[in-house]
């Protein structure tokens, strides 16, 4: 799992755009930073219904993931990671849409309140990374209170759905106890209120034995009722940000997102 960390994206950005309640119309300009010549650190990619999104390594926690892209499309793999943490990850290599960070991506329909929209997730991945590496592969959601807070909201809530993974037990990720029935799949999950973090966190994987490199139209919003009913997410919050990558503890290199659609928004 994740810690929280007070700047997510460690990038370079040449400027930043403010948001309102719609999404903004421009974001900041990338540039690699501490990457070898040809691979990316933050890049503004577009989904196949040519909305924008953005391809960022997110070494958040002393990683030093690299990834390249293909063609400006919602795609990457991870070409260069070190570093072996034994408690949580070191980055999430993953590809975003909405507001955080400092920008907002455009035609994004982000923020948005949560009872309004119902995103669907179709996305594919190649979990054939070189030995030795330790990863989940998920989908994260996070919240705000207010829809009016700019690019740089102050989380709520957050929901990660993980559909894969190196090793659940050994990662500390949700393999036995409760499980929830949601869109076709069985999901072990776990309610985590505020406390380590300053927002309550709710976190779903996909049970071993049926874990799966893609998905079709996997419905958030499925999830986000669950934790709603479960007090775990408050009523009346504002998704402002999704994402789909692989959280990394060991290497990565191999990984690899060959497409995401995120719609419904």
């Amino acid at each position: 799992m994740r810690v929280p960390r007070p700047i997510r994206y460690i990038v370079a950005i040449l400027f930043i755009s403010t948001c309102g309640f719609s999404a903004c119309t421009s974001v900041p300009a990338a540039k690699a930073v501490s990457c070898p010549s040809g691979q990316l650190s933050w890049l503004t990619v577009t989904q196949s219904d040519n909305v924008q999104a953005v391809l960022n390594s997110d070494n958040w926690n002393g990683g030093t993931n690299c990834e390249t892209n293909n063609g400006g499309a919602a795609n990457f793999t991870i070409v260069q990671s070190a570093g072996n943490s034994t408690d949580g990850p070191l980055s999430y290599p993953d590809i975003n849409v909405g507001c955080q960070g400092g920008y907002c991506t455009t035609s994004s329909g982000l923020p948005a309140p949560e009872s309004s929209i119902e995103p669907e997730v179709t996305w594919s991945t190649t979990n054939t990374p070189q030995s030795g590496s330790k990863f989940d592969t998920g989908i994260d959601s996070l919240f705000a209170s207010s829809g009016s807070e700019g690019s740089k909201p102050t989380p709520s809530g957050e929901v990660l759905v993980l559909i894969n993974s190196s090793n659940f037990s050994g990662l500390g990720l949700p393999h036995s106890g409760p499980q929830v029935f949601i869109d076709g799949y069985m999901w072990y999950v776990r309610y985590t209120p505020s406390g380590s973090r300053a927002w309550p966190y709710t976190l779903y994987a996909l049970a071993q034995g049926s874990v799966i490199n893609s998905v079709r139209n996997l419905n958030m919003a499925n999830f986000y009722a669950d934790a709603i009913a479960h007090n775990n997410l408050g009523l009346g919050q504002y998704l402002t940000d999704i994402g789909a990558g692989n959280e990394i503890w060991a290497n990565g290199v191999g990984l690899s997102t060959t497409s995401l659609l995120i719609t419904g928004l």
